[in-house]
């Protein structure tokens, strides 16, 4: 009788008005609560008068619909789970891909012109969360997942002769050429030493294997793998990759 007695109170409101209220004596919905809510099981959306709504699965989150439209249990598109940075790609959260590289040996290319050299050496792999990076004591290549803008940063230091000019940058195996590339005259003396910095953005395509290369300009290069001093040393070449959309 008590238990009666108790859903009749909770459903003559609702009855009567269509709307009822908890803590508000002017109720905007047909259930408005004012103040915070327990829930202990399952929270069930949609469904109808003969179907139960759903309890979605664990680690899926609540997506709005919009007004008159049952909210839905939806997976958090593209959950991050590598090393990287974190971009928003056709409104899926992606980890952008990246590779970077140093050298870990000084590299020689022998005296050409018109060629290009594979790098060598290029094999302290500080990152590659996409595993795409090969690269060994003679060569090197790499792949992207998904055509998109990437940006290229590449710092090395150069040791040939002066007055030639030297071209370093990122070869597209698949058609021959260049995608991105530095090239300045060497103004240091014969032997000595000089720094070429590139940074660029540039499209690039998932069709294609592409690689870190040199043009030695008509005399023997070496890239340097260290930058020392009577202070000590450091790694002083290094290549990236990073997507950017």
């Amino acid at each position: 009788m008590k238990k009666n007695l108790i859903l009749g109170v909770v459903l003559l409101p609702v009855l009567a008005y269509s709307q009822v209220g908890i803590n508000t004596a002017t109720p905007q919905k047909r259930l408005h609560v004012n103040g915070s809510l327990q829930i202990t099981n399952e929270l069930n959306v949609g469904g109808d008068a003969r179907t139960a709504g759903s309890a979605g699965t664990a680690g899926q989150v609540l997506k709005s619909n919009g007004p008159g439209a049952a909210p839905t249990w939806e997976n958090l598109a593209g959950v991050p789970n590598a090393t990287g940075t974190v971009i928003v790609v056709n409104g899926q959260f992606i980890v952008a891909q990246e590779i970077v590289v140093q050298l870990t040996a000084d590299y020689t290319v022998p005296a050409a012109s018109n060629a290009t050299f594979l790098i060598g050496n290029l094999t302290n792999e500080i990152i590659d969360n996409e595993s795409r990076y090969f690269g060994n004591a003679s060569a090197n290549s790499f792949t992207i997942p998904a055509d998109g803008v990437y940006q290229v940063t590449i710092n090395a230091q150069l040791s040939t002769d002066s007055g030639t000019v030297p071209v370093v940058g990122i070869w597209n195996d698949t058609t021959n050429n260049w995608v991105a590339r530095v090239n300045d005259y060497f103004t240091a003396p014969t032997g000595s030493l000089q720094t070429y910095t590139l940074l660029t953005s540039i499209p690039m395509v998932a069709s294609s294997t592409y690689s870190f290369r040199i043009a030695p300009s008509g005399a023997a290069t070496t890239i340097k793998y260290l930058s020392s001093g009577s202070t000590g040393s450091g790694p002083v070449t290094q290549m990236s990759l990073k997507r950017l959309r």
